[in-house]
């Protein structure tokens, strides 16, 4: 119960100092507008067990709103025994589109483990309807979520001069399929030859990295790099004729809202829900190169939602209301 007085507690949960990339964008602009709504929000650090557990204590002091996000299930079904006893309301944010695999991979025994663990949260928020229809029948999804507020383009915002196009890959993991882009690029700049590409890679610096390097190297209209803040992605993504998202399968992706807002054509393929705006094309460098250069067709938004995290957790926050 909350104690008069006190402004509304919201807990993430989340790697507070987690890798760059579209999660961690998304609760921390959660965190900074809940903020500025008057709320207190604190942090169970998933990426530190010496900071997760330093939280612990404080944990039972009052009601709060607990936000558990994930890209993992298995996640949700090891932390489910901890948000059935939480003071509060409780949800299960998914942010990834790697769920159909994920339960695909499961098997009989863990869906039927998933199915009863998701019984410990009050809501389960997933960022596209794709994820909430896969989910074991009895789950509680109440909400399709937009995990980025946009914000307006910038004053002066508009078609760009020259040809840059960017391109945002985890670790260089296979479903990002950079070198897709790579190939794609390669073929509009037939049309354009002043076309460039920057390669946004974040995440583990491991073998998948290694090879896009190795598939980049000697290119000199290829620019790649590690790890950038939020403010270089910006900078970049505001200088963007293009943005390609050539992903297998994919969630709500938060570089492409954000390319979207500052004014960016976006060109991505069509194994996933896009938002309105975006132009499709068929996970083929061909298809991709000619969509780059003539325009692909148009997303209408279908499967994805309007409705933002904060207004999600405003409504979580007001259910909690009368049980104070």
């Amino acid at each position: 119960m909350a104690r008069a007085g006190l402004p509304p507690r919201v807990v993430q949960w989340a790697q507070e100092h987690g890798e760059v990339g579209g999660v961690l964008t998304s609760h921390t602009q959660l965190t900074e507008q809940l903020r500025r709504d008057g709320s207190e929000v604190v942090y169970v650090d998933t990426g530190s067990v010496r900071r997760a557990l330093a939280m612990v204590p404080r944990l039972w002091q009052r009601s709060a709103l607990h936000l558990l996000h994930l890209t993992r299930l298995w996640r949700a079904i090891v932390l489910a025994p901890v948000f059935a006893v939480l003071p509060g309301r409780t949800v299960l944010v998914l942010h990834s589109g790697s769920v159909a695999g994920q339960l695909a991979s499961m098997g009989p025994a863990r869906t039927a483990l998933l199915r009863v663990s998701l019984g410990a949260y009050d809501e389960v928020w997933a960022v596209n309807e794709h994820i909430g229809r896969l989910l074991p029948a009895g789950s509680r999804v109440l909400r399709v979520v937009t995990p980025f507020a946009a914000e307006p383009a910038p004053d002066g915002a508009g078609p760009r001069t020259g040809h840059l196009i960017s391109l945002a890959t985890n670790a260089g993991l296979p479903h990002y399929n950079a070198e897709l882009g790579v190939e794609a690029v390669r073929q509009v700049r037939d049309v354009w030859p002043d076309a460039t590409l920057r390669i946004l890679a974040y995440g583990h610096d491991g073998e998948s990295m290694a090879r896009l390097r190795s598939a980049v190297s000697g290119l000199d209209w290829v620019e790649l790099s590690f790890d950038a803040g939020p403010a270089e992605v910006r900078a970049v993504l505001e200088r963007t004729a293009v943005l390609l998202r050539p992903t297998s399968w994919d969630g709500d992706s938060v570089v492409v809202r954000e390319a979207l807002a500052l004014g960016a054509r976006v060109v991505a393929s069509d194994a996933a829900a896009r938002p309105a705006g975006v132009e499709l094309a068929p996970l083929d460098a061909e298809a991709f190169a000619r969509a780059v250069v003539h325009g692909g067709r148009p997303s209408t938004g279908e499967g994805l939602a309007t409705t933002g995290l904060l207004e999600a957790a405003r409504a979580a926050l007001g259910a909690m209301a009368p049980r104070c």
